[in-house]
């Protein structure tokens, strides 16, 4: 490294991908750029503009991420869109809703599944749409239960299908205040997660089963 990095911990922060497909199985796809985020290695930022350094203060390039799960939430509704929380570091910009980052990593992954009710299927009929065109990825792209957690697998991360997409109401009320607490803990216990640490594992876990019971309505 040529000069010290922003911050010395990573930036927390809600966003979405749509899924993709390689050789290998079911990949991580942005939702704006055509590129994938692989497996076990750190996304970096780009910039279609230009910029010989992304994130910059005066474009819009870089790995977003918000702290407000709301503001993800109706693309899980309407698209499928996989939401999760990621770690973003390196050159981080703060903005209007949340950060720009240089260099970023998913930590947990929440899946709608295209298990259940005719409903639901015609629900998730944008992003069987959306997937479709994306490079890599083959029809019918959105994951089944068996998928997501083959997709778990291969980042190295938690994964948990969300077999019904609740309602936009749902996400805000006690879903929105276990994000907070998801997001707190998925930051502050990273390092010890990555240590191995049990206990720090034992907690987000916690965090995180109390989120999908909410999402859940129990």
């Amino acid at each position: 490294m040529t000069e010290a990095p922003d911050l010395a911990t990573p930036i927390v922060g809600w966003r979405v991908w749509l899924m993709g497909w390689d050789e290998d199985g079911p990949t991580l796809v942005s939702p704006v750029a055509p590129f994938t985020w692989l497996p076990r290695v750190a996304t970096t930022a780009g910039c279609r503009a230009g910029c010989p350094q992304a994130p910059t203060w005066d474009c819009h390039c870089g790995l977003y991420a918000t702290a407000d799960l709301r503001l993800v939430a109706p693309m899980v509704i309407s698209a499928g869109a996989i939401l999760g929380c990621a770690a973003l570091w390196g050159r981080v910009v703060e903005a209007t809703d949340g950060w720009r980052g240089e260099r970023g990593y998913p930590l947990v992954l929440f899946a709608p599944t295209v298990d259940g009710d005719d409903r639901r299927r015609r629900d998730l009929s944008l992003a069987r749409i959306r997937s479709s065109r994306l490079p890599g990825s083959r029809p019918g792209g959105l994951p089944v239960a068996a998928t997501t957690e083959a997709l778990g697998r291969r980042y190295g991360v938690p994964a948990h299908p969300l077999p019904a997409v609740p309602r936009l109401a749902v996400w805000e009320s006690d879903v929105a205040r276990c994000a907070v607490a998801v997001r707190e803990e998925a930051a502050r216990g990273l390092g010890a997660r990555r240590l191995g640490d049990r206990d720090a594992d034992a907690r987000f876990a916690r965090a995180v089963d109390a989120m999908l019971a909410a999402l859940q309505g129990r």
